[in-house]
């Protein structure tokens, strides 16, 4: 009877662990509760990709079936077969709020700025520059009577942007981004705003926001353009303003007197 016994309960021990969730190969480093629906901050093995997704949301392969909060742990699926994976040492478990002001951490801002897609964001808002400064060169060989060639103008467009390129040094800047969001976001902030990069309207935010920029630059321009001969004259006069006054301020030094542009001379008051 005892060793029906001992042959039962290896039975079961034997079931029980082949029937176990294996722990999924990926990081689970945060949890956030948006519009009354928890997010689960998911990063892949190679830490190439993160996410945020919700129960029944899908990452790398794996859907969330369920989430324990006493153990802290996501229950996942993957071609009918059971993972779990616990959440990371030190990750925000959303189970409280983070203090106010609390310090955000370099991962927490790079997690936000790869949903960005930065090098392709600044590859983007380069081109708008480009097509923005064609403009502008045109309008400028316009007004030059022809005197520019177009193919002088196109070389010099490729240099000046190929400057622009090399002194932008994309990874350097993703870097200083980075270091820009976890000095002016809290952790909680950037929890939300990777949760939020994570919906379909955040991807939609993210990938037309280059377009966006390019169009309200198509707009600024021409304003611009048009202030510009404005602001040519008010610098014309103020040039003027500054040389009158530095030739009375040695005239008066000297003892003798010197012709005040009529701009600035001063009509005395009527008795």
């Amino acid at each position: 009877m005892k060793i029906k016994s001992l042959l039962l309960a290896a039975l079961v021990a034997t079931s029980t662990a082949a029937f176990a969730a294996e722990s999924a190969p990926l990081t689970f480093n945060g949890v956030l509760t948006l519009s009354n629906a928890q997010h689960f901050g998911l990063v892949n093995s190679d830490a190439t990709r993160t996410g945020w997704v919700k129960l029944g949301g899908e990452f790398d392969g794996y859907t969330v079936k369920s989430y324990d909060a006493a153990s802290k742990t996501l229950t996942l699926d993957r071609s009918g077969k059971t993972y779990t994976v616990a959440l990371a040492d030190s990750k925000f478990d959303g189970s409280a709020k983070v203090a106010a002001g609390t310090k955000a951490t370099l991962a927490d801002a790079q997690t936000v700025i790869d949903q960005m897609q930065f090098e392709k964001m600044l590859e983007k808002s380069l081109e708008g520059q480009q097509k923005a400064m064609a403009k502008m060169m045109e309008q400028a060989a316009g007004k030059s009577g022809g005197k520019v060639s177009s193919e002088d103008l196109m070389e010099f467009q490729k240099k000046v942007m190929g400057t622009m390129l090399e002194a932008m040094n994309p990874e350097q800047m993703k870097n200083e981004m980075a270091q820009i969001y976890s000095d002016t976001f809290t952790k909680e902030e950037l929890a939300s705003v990777a949760a939020f990069n994570s919906t379909a309207a955040g991807q939609a935010m993210i990938e037309k926001q280059p377009d966006i920029q390019q169009k309200l630059q198509e707009l600024m321009m021409p304003r611009i353009m048009a202030a510009m001969p404005k602001v040519q004259q008010l610098g014309k006069e103020f040039g003027q303003q500054q040389k009158a006054k530095a030739e009375a301020a040695a005239a008066k030094v000297n003892g003798t007197s010197a012709t005040v542009p009529e701009s600035m001379a001063t009509t005395p008051a009527k008795p």
